[in-house]
């Protein structure tokens, strides 16, 4: 289950992981590219104020709607653009919304125009200047009467004649014994009279030779009916309305409402708003005739004024756009459905947030979980363990092949000893300092510093499982192997030999599944042990800081400890970040690859620093100097570059780089190795030094023999990735008893022609001398304090060596 659990943890991270970095990428195309579209969809009337969110939908709705517009690339542009509105279906809602507040507003300004803003007296002055519609009308038709001829033959326009007929029809009218009809009747009558004879063909020369020749008095008499009968049904026109309920005390506003409603009753499309906006400016007009039809006329021209620059017409000119814009960029077949990933990048985002933040959380929980049961989450150690290595592997893959580096090392250092680690070139020594310090990612160990779990093998997981099936499977051959051996000796007895190899197979197979399952449940509790270990690392970094500062506050007052309290928040920010492995320290071999030559002494040594969180230019300085002074440099020195040096000198200064985070472990990597005879003494004494005035734990990896006794006081002795013999350096050197180790003793050189021409050296061949065949060895305890590898027959025969 934590497997599993565990597997899925990491599968979401890495799956948020590359959806986020897909959504920057689609986040980063989109903003390049969706800006000037945006600034025109802003255009949209009555859309309003946009927020950042309004941004990232539209931007999806853009790329659909680009989607869109290539799949229906066959249509009519009419279509395409009509499919693609509704992806903007929000937003024109939104700004719909906007059109009816917007229509509901002007029709309100309008009511209120007319309420407090209509000048009464200006608009009834106007009217009596312009409201004679008598006289007006008098005008037109003697105007007609005065352009009208009708040449000879049917049809045929009329010429116009240069003296009006006015003055004869009036001579006429006054003769005529008309009754009660008015002038203006009169003119009307005649009028229409003309107009009849003229639509049934009548000729004549001009209007007054017409009525000399062709009045009938019956004729005018049905035309006045006529006329009389057209005038009633016409009524009073809509200004003459209006005058009339300002002059009886009415509102404009009220008598604007009540004209609207009788216009809206003869036609019924009439907006109140559009009306209203037409007869503001027609009221004042000398050319309206006063009708409700020339008024309706007017309105429906506001309407389409307005629908001309509108949300209907400004959709339908956008989305024919869009659907140019989606032909001229789709020049790849595919990119329909890029631009539909495109248009979900917020969902991405979202996505990839989630799976991340789920990875997190459940790998949390799940190492809270398992440090919860865990049997045994820190190691019952003796108070003077510093640094416990247990089952230390590194293996190395190469193809399909396993390199066994390091192949369980187990061992333990005490605080301010010199762990010494001897062996020939390419037995694991700096494999396994290196794996320490977690500069390899290490296969499987359990490596504990002060107590606390601070190596993984969850990197190299995949390393030990390869390893595990790859021993599996030689151990499978090997007894397939043995059975054709088997059937060839015995044929009799095949199935019996058969089904007990199987059986031995299925045995092999189960154990790979359990180690398999152990190698992952291992690994998951190591890797939530380190963690932990770290949060617990600061947290007593924390309580000594505190404790360190409320000590040296005590004496101290003023600016004396307005600067001690700096101090402590500069390293409390330092704790904040650190690290346990910062108290585990590295001396390189090489002291010219193992530094940056580009950078100088002081950027080298202040580096481990800045890393931690420290940015006190004046406490880098302090340091770097103090670290350069107990290494037997000076303070000029800070400014060089490592070229500038002795190979000497550059050792001088990795060591001043290594315990300038003023460390409790080092791992000296063969300190001494790539220097001159006379420079190794130097060093060795430094080192010496540094470990007795800083109380310093090392671990001395190193070839000369010599060397090592006389520096560490316990010796390891490694080959072939195993230590074969551990003991106090004295004792090793007294009483070896492995062969491998007697073999290196014989090496050493001794600076005495007469022993030297005595001095045998004893070869070690690991295939004569052990026979591990059916049993196999172990780091065994013969004596106290002095290990060494061996099966139980080498037991027996060394303990009867040292006579046990």
């Amino acid at each position: 289950m934590r497997r599993m659990i565990k597997r899925a943890s990491d599968i979401a991270r890495a799956a948020g992981i590359a959806l986020l970095c897909l959504a920057v990428v689609l986040s980063i195309y989109v903003t390049a590219s969706v800006g000037k579209p945006w600034a025109r969809f802003n255009e949209m009337p009555w859309l309003g104020e946009l927020s950042f969110k309004d941004r990232l939908r539209f931007d999806g709705e853009y790329y659909t709607a680009l989607g869109r517009a290539v799949a229906a690339k066959g249509q009519s542009d009419d279509l395409r653009a009509e499919a693609l509105r509704p992806c903007f279906a929000d937003f024109e809602a939104r700004a719909r919304q906007g059109e009816a507040e917007a229509a509901e507003a002007a029709l309100e300004e309008l009511r209120q125009w007319y309420a407090k803003d209509f000048d009464a007296e200006a608009f009834l002055a106007f009217h009596g200047a312009h409201g004679d519609d008598d006289a007006r009308e008098i005008s037109e038709i003697v105007e007609y009467l005065d352009s009208l001829t009708v040449a000879k033959g049917k049809g045929k326009a009329a010429k116009l004649k240069p003296a009006s007929v006015e003055p004869f029809f009036r001579e006429a009218y006054e003769a005529l014994d008309g009754g009660d009809a008015s002038y203006l009747e009169y003119l009307g009558a005649i009028r229409h009279m003309i107009e009849t004879d003229v639509a049934a063909g009548a000729t004549f020369k001009d209007a007054k030779a017409w009525y000399v020749d062709s009045f009938d008095p019956d004729a005018y008499a049905e035309a006045l009916r006529a006329v009389r009968s057209e005038a009633g049904s016409r009524g009073a026109s809509l200004p003459d309305r209006l005058a009339a309920a300002l002059e009886d005390g009415g509102t404009a506003d009220a008598a604007m409402a009540e004209l609207w409603q009788d216009v809206r009753a003869e036609y019924p499309d009439v907006d109140e708003r559009y009306f209203l906006a037409a007869m503001r400016t027609l009221l004042f007009d000398e050319g309206y005739d006063g009708s409700a039809k020339a008024a309706a006329r007017a309105a429906d021209a506001e309407r389409e004024a307005d629908a001309a620059n509108g949300l209907d017409a400004f959709m339908s000119a956008w989305c024919h756009e869009l659907a140019a814009e989606a032909d001229d960029r789709a020049l790849v077949g595919l990119v329909g459905g890029f631009w539909a990933v495109v248009s979900r990048f917020v969902a991405i985002w979202i996505l990839g947030a989630a799976l991340l933040l789920f990875g997190i959380i459940s790998d949390k929980l799940l190492a809270r979980h398992m440090l919860r049961h865990i049997q045994h989450p820190e190691i019952a150690d003796d108070s003077d363990v510093l640094l416990r290595v247990e089952h230390l592997c590194q293996y190395f893959r190469g193809g399909g092949s396993v390199t066994k580096a390091v192949d369980d090392v187990s061992f333990f250092v005490r605080k301010g000893e010199v762990f010494g680690l001897v062996g020939e070139s390419g037995c694991g020594k700096t494999t396994t300092g290196r794996t320490i310090i977690n500069l390899y990612d290490p296969t499987s160990c359990d490596v504990y510093f002060k107590g606390l779990r601070v190596s993984s093998g969850k990197n190299g997981l995949p390393v030990l499982s390869h390893a595990l099936r790859g021993d599996a499977k030689a151990e499978i051959e090997g007894l397939r192997e043995e059975l054709k051996a088997r059937l060839r000796q015995n044929p009799q007895d095949a199935d019996r030999l058969k089904k007990a190899c199987n059986e031995r197979i299925a045995a092999v197979r189960a154990n790979l599944r359990e180690r398999l399952i152990k190698a992952q449940n291992d690994a998951l509790e190591a890797e939530a042990e380190k963690r932990r270990a770290t949060q617990l690392y600061r947290q007593q970094r924390r309580a000594e800081l505190t404790r360190e500062y409320q000590a040296d506050a005590a004496g101290l007052s003023g600016e004396a400890l307005a600067a001690r309290k700096r101090r402590c928040d500069e390293e409390m920010k330092a704790a904040s970040k650190d690290n346990v492995m910062t108290r585990m320290q590295m001396i390189f071999q090489d002291p010219i690859a193992s530094i940056d030559p580009r950078m100088t002494v002081r950027e080298i040594i202040a580096e481990g620093l800045r890393i931690r969180g420290i940015r006190d230019k004046a406490l880098i300085d302090r340091t770097v100097y103090e670290m350069l002074d107990l290494v037997g440099l000076v303070s000029e020195h800070a400014d060089r570059y490592p070229h500038e040096f002795s190979g000497g000198q550059r050792q001088r200064i990795g060591i001043a780089r290594a315990i300038a985070l003023a460390p409790e472990l080092i791992i000296a990597d063969e300190p001494i190795s790539a220097l001159d005879v006379s420079i190794q003494a130097q060093v060795i004494n430094l080192l010496n030094d540094l470990r007795q005035r800083m109380g310093l734990t090392i671990i001395f990896i190193a070839h000369n023999l010599s060397v090592v006794k006389y520096f560490s006081d316990r010796i390891a002795v490694m080959y072939f990735g195993s230590i074969v013999e551990l003991a106090d350096a004295d004792e090793l050197f007294r009483h070896p008893l492995h062969p491998y180790t007697k073999s290196l003793l014989s090496a050493i050189p001794y600076p005495d022609p007469h022993y030297e021409k005595q001095r045998k050296r004893i070869e070690y061949n690991p295939a004569r001398v052990h026979d591990y065949s059916v049993d196999k060895p172990s780091l065994r305890e013969i004596v106290p304090g002095h290990y060494i590898r061996c099966n139980d027959a080498e037991l027996a025969r060394y303990r009867e060596e040292l006579g046990l």
